[in-house]
Order: structure tokens, then sequence, then C-alpha cells
């Protein structure tokens, strides 16, 4: 079977898509709809750079859901900014957040949209890492 354009994307990135009938492991994810709909949308270099901010982060490398993944795609639509003049300090703050544990408050608010209101968390945990030391640098 030959792999498709998406599947030898993710494997420069270390990431293997597998069916959802499949547990995932580390480093894998069932997100191949969320990709492509990111991809389509916003291109190859969006969705790379999200798909960066996750995996090239040691708390939040396999936090490869397809709720964060758009959620993290969102605030980097948003935010544009931060992405273009500051990718180092974005990476950075990726570092200090805690993926998991906010998909699993966004999860906990259910039956509000787990993306909508995972995508709140994070952009408010970045805004403070970011917006802030932008304040202090002035």
């Amino acid at each position: 079977m030959t792999k498709g354009r998406l599947d030898l994307l993710l494997d420069g990135l270390g990431i293997k898509l597998v069916p959802v009938h499949r547990r995932r492991a580390p480093a894998e994810s069932h997100a191949r709809g969320t990709m492509q709909e990111i991809r389509g949308r916003y291109g190859d270099g969006h969705l790379v750079f999200v798909l960066r901010c996750i995996r090239q982060t040691g708390k939040n490398r396999d936090e490869l859901w397809s709720d964060t993944i758009g959620a993290v795609s969102d605030v980097l639509v948003q935010r544009q900014d931060w992405a273009l003049q500051r990718p180092g300090d974005l990476l950075g703050a990726f570092d200090d957040i805690p993926l998991g544990s906010l998909r699993t408050d966004a999860v906990a608010r259910r039956p509000w949209p787990v993306r909508a209101t995972l995508r709140t968390l994070i952009y408010h945990e970045l805004e403070i890492r970011l917006d802030a030391s932008s304040r202090l640098a002035v």
C-alpha cells in the first residue's frame, strides 16, 4: 500500500496515523480527519507548526488527540502574530502548558464542545506567557 501525502508529511515528524479501532501508542494518532481538515484549510506549513507545538515538548509530545490538534490550530490561526513574530517563544510556552490536563478539564465540561473549550484554555495559557512577556519587554 502506498502512503498518501499526509502520511508522508507525518513521517518527517515521527507521527503515525492509526485506525480508530486500534489503540494508540506513543507518537500515534487517530486524527486523520482533523489533520486533513487543517491541511486543506491552512496548508502543510500550518499543520507542521501545529504538530511541532505539540510534539517538540517533553510533556505534550504524545497529546495527538484530534481535539488538541484542532484547538492548537484554532489558536494559531487567531494569533498568527505569535507564530510569525515569536515562534521560539511560542514553542517555549508550549513546554510549560500541560495539554493533557487542559484536555481532561475540557472533557469534564461536556456537553460543551471539547475543542472549543480546549481552545479557550490553551489561548488563556499562551496569553499569560506570551502577552505578559511582551509587556515586560516594553
